[in-house]
């Protein structure tokens, strides 16, 4: 199969590397080409924005689609901005920038594949979510605040079910999911060790292998679901 990763850190990264070791043709879009990859398959996305999507799918326009698109990107802090303890300390402004980086590229993905496909396509849209925007999953509330990364987990969520209904009717072939994988050791959660159970942490290796053994597993039926690495459904 062909795959597309959306994404260069730890997991896209660990994504790329198993798949190169299964021997799985692949092509990795990100901000840097990770240490020991193949030049050759990674393409500089530098912005998550409209122009570098359209760039990526140039590729694509003269060759045949990946079997399977993997969406890594995402967004919990940054230099100037910490989750929010408070709904005091919301801005909209990073509000607004959560959104960008953790709902929309689903969604953009969709548009660039959609006009794309034919409508007999065999393709997979997979993006990386959290059970800390599951408005249906009481557990998953145990850290307070974080209002633009839940809010932003959550309207994923939205636009994947509603893109798993477009594509049953426009590409029956085609299937949309959103997968949970746990807590994993990245960069993205290291300013947080201490409010996290440590030992649960784990390899973005370990998820990455999990993640294609479960896309391997997707049937039409899965289509519209938020799943864990078990493949197990998840509440919204």
């Amino acid at each position: 199969m062909g795959y597309l990763i959306l994404g260069s850190g730890g997991l896209g990264t660990a994504l790329a590397h198993e798949l190169a070791r299964r021997g799985e043709e692949w092509l990795l879009a990100g901000r840097q080409l990770p240490r020991g990859l193949d030049p050759a398959c990674y393409f500089p996305l530098q912005e998550v924005d409209s122009l570098g999507f359209d760039a990526l799918f140039t590729l694509y326009e003269q060759a045949r689609l990946p079997n399977v698109v993997i969406n890594t990107i995402g967004l919990l802090h940054d230099l100037n901005h910490l989750p929010e303890r408070r709904v005091e300390e919301v801005d909209p402004a990073w509000l607004c920038e959560s959104l960008q980086v953790n709902a929309w590229p689903h969604l953009a993905l969709g548009a660039c594949l959609s006009r794309l496909m034919a409508p007999d396509a065999r393709l997979w849209l997979c993006s990386v979510s959290d059970l800390a925007g599951s408005i249906g999953d009481a557990a998953s509330q145990g850290v307070p605040g974080r209002y633009s990364y839940r809010m932003s987990k959550a309207a994923l969520s939205m636009g994947s079910c509603l893109l798993a209904r477009e594509w049953a009717q426009r590409f029956p072939g085609a299937g949309v999911i959103t997968v949970h994988p746990g807590p994993m050791d990245t960069p993205l959660q290291q300013p947080f060790h201490h409010e996290l159970d440590t030992a649960s942490l784990q390899a973005p290796a370990q998820v990455a292998s999990r993640l294609l053994n479960l896309i391997e597993t997707l049937t039409p039926a899965h289509s519209g679901q938020f799943l864990d690495l078990a493949g197990r459904p998840l509440p919204w």
